[in-house]
């Protein structure tokens, strides 16, 4: 499936093409999202769709510890399949907001507050001990610091 996909994407011109730049964190990024209508032989292949989606990010990001980091060039392409009749837009917007649920949430979650290797795995204590860190997400956001590490240094202070 992801061959075939790179193959339409590269032997066939997009219905609707959308470019959007933006600088935040010490990183440039370019997104190019661009909608490639289905031909029919390969409609059997995926039942319901109808287009292919390709996204190309491109830009400059810090790699390596902080002693030794470094800006390096990226470009990376994802493909996604869709049955809804969304301009290129629309489906840059979606893509978007699901990106910006996993990076708001689930990254601070994992990293910062090290859920992956949470030790409470038996009965309620996984989805008590992931609603404390959530709530500690949250206040950590309402705290006006520019970082989640930041505010949890906040609140561990004594007053």
């Amino acid at each position: 499936m992801f061959k075939a996909a790179q193959e339409l994407v590269k032997s066939t011109e997009a219905s609707d093409t959308i470019q959007a730049s933006e600088q935040s964190h010490g990183r440039t990024t370019t997104r190019t999202s661009a909608i490639y209508p289905i031909p029919a032989q390969l409609l059997p292949l995926w039942a319901g769709a109808k287009y292919i989606i390709a996204v190309e990010r491109t830009g400059l990001r810090w790699q390596g510890k902080k002693s030794r980091r470094r800006l390096v060039y990226f470009n990376e392409s994802h493909y996604y399949l869709s049955s809804k009749d969304w301009s290129a837009s629309q489906f840059s917007d979606a893509i978007r907001g699901h990106w910006l649920i996993e990076n708001r949430l689930h990254w601070p979650k994992d990293v910062t507050l090290n859920e992956d290797n949470c030790i409470h795995r038996d009965g309620n204590a996984p989805a008590n001990w992931a609603m404390v860190r959530q709530f500690l997400v949250s206040l950590a956001r309402m705290s006006g610091t520019n970082t989640i590490p930041q505010a949890l240094r906040l609140m561990a202070v004594p007053s």
